[in-house]
């Protein structure tokens, strides 16, 4: 008996350290690429964060990138730019902190690339063939829309022909749901599929993620997918005229905070704003949250929830920016409970509260009308 359980002790030890060498030695991307101009610039980022990982350069055909992913595995993309820049390339990868080969062509690049040596790009690869020529058929079909648009000829019998519940564009969206929820049934017990139904769990029933998260392996049980699911089946979305969900970050003093303690306070209103320091939209917002937050500090507070898993990031951007009013972090990002619960699906993302907590209006993204809208909203 004390034999096996040496042994067992000795496996989980030896898993334990596989793990850890897998996110402290990152990954590595070599590529082999034809077509493309020499000195094309190539940026390597992380999907969700927009995090750029590595830039290099294509010489010969190839180029090597590096980088480390705060959440392996994880969707990057491939950017490849010409070195005048009018030219765009793009693809993406599911990998893990793993040693990998590329190779593709210039004009296939955009559909897809060969990938060797990722023990988890295989299912995207097989998802991307299902789904693929549906996305070609919408590009075509927006193309003509833009194109009626352009020349006058949008009218009201065209609206209803391309987004009516019967429309071209959405017959093709909801096609792709059956493929996607088809192969999340199919592929289950899986990282990439766990994250395609992460991703898209606004789109599917709840019986289908209950049932879903009913047929996963012990492995997966404990995973961060998992806690997302059931942290989303567990509390409905806020409407106005809710109140708050409460959490638990740090703030950038170091100290742990409820949300909870934000209320009840000399402020009349709350601002939560959740904010990725790489998302480019919140950067465009940033300098109009400053001035709205200097401009209402009587009655208005603003709280910024930082969505990333990088404390350093959180921490350099906090202070960079010149942010003096208090920013959130988690450690687990985008898998956190506040994450789910406040059904924050990009940044950024807003919400106001009035002084005891109760959401009086929600913003998804940013635009020129944002803060005219909030500052209608507090008056």
């Amino acid at each position: 008996m004390k034999k096996i359980f040496a042994q067992t002790l000795v496996i989980t030890l030896i898993l334990i350290f596989i793990s850890c060498q897998e996110k402290q030695n990152g990954f590595e991307i070599s590529a082999n690429l034809v077509g493309f101009a020499e000195n094309s610039k190539v940026i390597v980022s992380d999907i969700s964060s927009q995090k750029v990982l590595d830039s290099t350069k294509i010489i010969d055909g190839k180029f090597i990138a590096n980088g480390l992913l705060d959440n392996a595995p994880s969707s990057i993309s491939v950017i490849v730019l010409s070195d005048d820049g009018k030219e765009r390339n793009y693809s993406s990868i599911f990998m893990g902190n793993e040693n990998i080969s590329i190779a593709g062509n210039k004009s296939t690049f955009d559909k897809g690339i060969e990938v060797k040596g990722s023990k988890y790009h295989g299912l995207k690869a097989d998802y991307d063939n299902r789904v693929n020529p549906l996305y070609d058929e919408r590009d075509k079909k927006l193309m003509k829309m833009f194109a009626l648009r352009n020349d006058g000829k949008w009218n009201d019998s065209l609206q209803s022909a391309y987004w009516s519940e019967t429309g071209l564009i959405t017959k093709i969206d909801n096609e792709t749901s059956k493929i996607t929820e088809q192969f999340i049934s199919e592929n289950i017990n899986s990282h990439f599929a766990l994250s395609q139904l992460v991703t898209n769990k606004n789109d599917f029933s709840k019986e289908f993620i209950q049932n879903q998260l009913e047929s996963l392996e012990p492995k997966f049980i404990d995973t961060r997918y998992v806690k997302v699911l059931k942290t989303y089946l567990e509390n409905k979305p806020l409407e106005n005229g809710s109140s708050f969900y409460n959490f638990q970050a740090e703030n950038q003093s170091g100290k742990l905070v409820d949300f909870a303690s934000f209320f009840y306070s000399d402020k009349e209103f709350t601002l939560l704003e959740f904010y990725s320091p790489h998302c480019s939209w919140c950067k465009k917002a940033l300098p109009e949250i400053k001035e709205l937050e200097k401009a209402e500090n009587d009655k208005l507070q603003v709280v910024t929830y930082n969505v990333d898993k990088s404390k350093e990031d959180w921490l350099k951007t906090t202070k960079l920016n010149g942010i003096k009013w208090t920013t959130l972090w988690n450690e687990n990002g985008r898998y956190s409970d506040a994450y789910t619960k406040y059904r924050v699906g990009g940044t950024p993302t807003y919400y106001l509260f009035d002084k005891q907590g109760n959401v009086l209006k929600k913003w998804t993204g940013y635009d020129e009308k944002l803060i005219a809208d909030i500052r209608n909203s507090i008056k």
